[in-house]
């Protein structure tokens, strides 16, 4: 298959797998095309983000890193500090994109698209997000409040609850936090240390 064609085949897919390939080209997709993928990355037509996950060429502007970070490992979801930001719940630029997952804790590095870090939790507190889609790509990305009580369980052995605490934090009080939501996707973890931190925080922005 010639890139013209491969390239008008694939136009509605800024972001692909190689298992989408074959959804899409059928009988087309075989060996010869795994080649030309090869050669047309060494190009700069394609840009490989990992095995078998690629973004076509003039494709990076219209992507946005939720996208990637869904793609990049999955199951998975944004959040932490990523989603905190992004609610304006943190004032912080993260530079990092912060995922949720229920396989191993694991980090990835891109030349093009920056770095990106997953965090394990039990697949019973896998929960708490909604999906959006863009260009044809979808992603996945925590409530704020689910964000937040990801937060509370990963950090939870170096947190008091306390008020000057989540004030260094630099938490944004005037969020406006739905509390049941709070104390719902706390309860998913089925810890007491998170429970607690949740119950402090809500005394802390309802003070």
């Amino acid at each position: 298959m010639k890139y013209l064609e491969f390239k008008k085949r694939t136009e509605e897919l800024p972001l692909f797998e190689t298992k989408e390939l074959k959804l899409i080209l059928g009988n087309q997709f075989n060996r010869s095309l795994l080649n030309n993928l090869s050669n047309w990355e060494k190009s700069n037509r394609l840009t490989k983000i990992r095995k078998s996950l690629y973004v076509s060429e003039n494709s990076a502007n219209v992507l946005n890193p939720f996208q990637l970070a869904t793609k990049i490992y999955h199951p998975s979801y944004v959040s932490l500090e990523t989603a905190l930001g992004h609610y304006g719940i943190i004032p912080e630029a993260v530079f990092t994109t912060t995922s949720i997952t229920t396989k191993k804790t694991k980090n990835f590095e891109t030349n093009d698209f920056g770095k990106f870090s997953y965090q394990k939790i039990k697949k019973e507190a896998f929960d708490g997000f909604e999906t959006f889609t863009k260009n044809n790509v979808s992603y996945k990305i925590a409530f704020p409040e689910k964000a937040l009580i990801d937060f509370f369980y990963l950090n939870k052995n170096s947190m008091n609850g306390s008020f000057e605490q989540f004030q260094s934090f630099r938490f944004n009080q005037d969020f406006n936090y739905n509390k049941q939501k709070l104390l719902k996707f706390a309860k998913l973890f089925k810890n007491k240390k998170v429970l607690f931190l949740t119950n402090n925080f809500i005394n802390y922005v309802t003070r």
